[in-house]
């Protein structure tokens, strides 16, 4: 499935996890930018169709929170987007559980939104607010009662490993949150990502991290409640009834060719070629108004597809097809890699099929990291 990520980088407030790139909404003009947008897309259209050629589509709106997006402006985001590169067969829009209201679930949902995305974290309001979160478990209620009037595929994302938060606090999350039906969950362990205010916090010695075994637990208790209600693990991170995957974010860990539209997206050409707009949304204004490209070209080496292939495919349930990769790298890369994968069969982390595709088992998902980081 071809795909098309449009980053919104605008938020109210700023998590204090977070390190993806995002501004004050407070500077967002809407009409301008969402021209801008429609413009790269316009600008890049012959780029994208020269490799997505008869592939399905879809469309991921995420940021930053697009929930924000002022309905008028999304209505003439989606339906130029459409219009230039076609319909999509899915299109999921990230949104915040505060920002949530009728008008703008009708609103998605008449342009051609079938899959919504909503940043829950926790159902506990002291660890929202600790976090950063704007919204309030109420909140989350609310929202995805308005949101099931119109939308029948909705991803609920959690996060664990947050500051205070015990197993007994997460148990009562995740069993309202598997009460609530969605169809698909993300799950997150917190990340002390290098420039984020949580980051900053734990070196002042302010919080500590929890301890690695402790979130170890939290994690095995998220996979055997899901489990158990009938959630399949297809990703690392996600998990989702049958039938309702992520067809886009599948893309990216099939090496799928996409584009992406706006300040900060990414692009992948499918081969060899990566471009990173630039992560300034003034200058990338600028650029696109003169109708220039805003991006900056990698050619990525052979080494760094092999361990591109290797975590991307490894993330996944179906695991990395050795066909595939010998096909790709040649018999030496793969004997190499075999060579250091049989460790980690003997030891149960890794299952070699029958039909010769490596995948992380139950087991060894819990050092994912570890396992992916020694096979390279």
């Amino acid at each position: 499935m071809a795909g098309i990520y449009i980053h919104i980088p605008f938020c109210k407030r700023r998590c204090i996890y977070c390190d993806f790139y995002s501004v004050g909404s407070v500077l967002a003009d809407w009409p301008r930018f969402v021209d801008a947008l429609i413009a790269e897309a316009d600008l890049r259209r012959k780029e994208f169709l020269s490799f997505s050629k008869s592939e399905p589509l879809s469309f991921y709106i995420g940021g930053g929170t697009p929930s924000l997006i002022p309905e008028e402006n999304f209505k003439y985001l989606a339906s130029s987007l459409i219009d230039l590169i076609g319909k999509p067969a899915e299109f999921t829009i990230e949104v915040n559980p505060d920002d949530i209201n009728s008008q703008k679930a009708e609103a998605w949902a008449n342009v051609g939104v079938n899959r919504v995305s909503m940043g829950v974290q926790s159902l506990n309001d002291d660890e929202l607010s600790f976090i950063g979160r704007r919204h309030s478990s109420a909140h989350v209620r609310s929202a995805l009662s308005i949101l099931k009037e119109k939308f029948s595929n909705i991803s609920l994302d959690l996060m664990f490993g947050l500051p205070g938060q015990t197993l007994d606090s997460l148990s009562k999350t995740i069993s309202e949150i598997v009460d609530m039906q969605p169809q698909h969950i993300s799950v997150y362990s917190l990340m002390y990502e290098e420039r984020s205010a949580l980051t900053k916090l734990r070196d002042m010695g302010r919080i500590g991290e929890m301890a690695e075994d402790e979130s170890l637990e939290m994690f095995k208790l998220i996979s055997s409640v899901l489990k158990e209600n009938g959630f399949e693990r297809y990703e690392i991170s996600n998990y989702s009834k049958p039938g309702f995957r992520s067809l886009h974010n599948s893309s990216y860990w099939a090496g799928v060719p996409y584009l992406g539209l706006g300040p900060a997206a990414h692009s992948y050409d499918g081969k060899n070629t990566r471009k990173a707009n630039i992560a300034d949304f003034k200058t990338y204004l600028a650029e696109i108004e003169k109708n220039n490209t805003a991006y900056i070209v990698e050619k990525l080496s052979d080494e760094e597809l092999r361990e591109e292939m290797i975590m991307t495919r490894l993330r996944t349930a179906e695991g990395l097809s050795l066909s595939h990769f010998r096909s790709r790298f040649g018999t030496s890369e793969e004997n190499s890699l075999m060579s250091k994968a049989y460790t980690w069969i003997k030891t149960g982390h890794l299952a070699l099929s029958a039909n010769a595709e490596l995948s992380l088992t139950d087991k060894g998902v819990m050092v994912s990291d570890e396992i992916i980081s020694d096979l390279f």
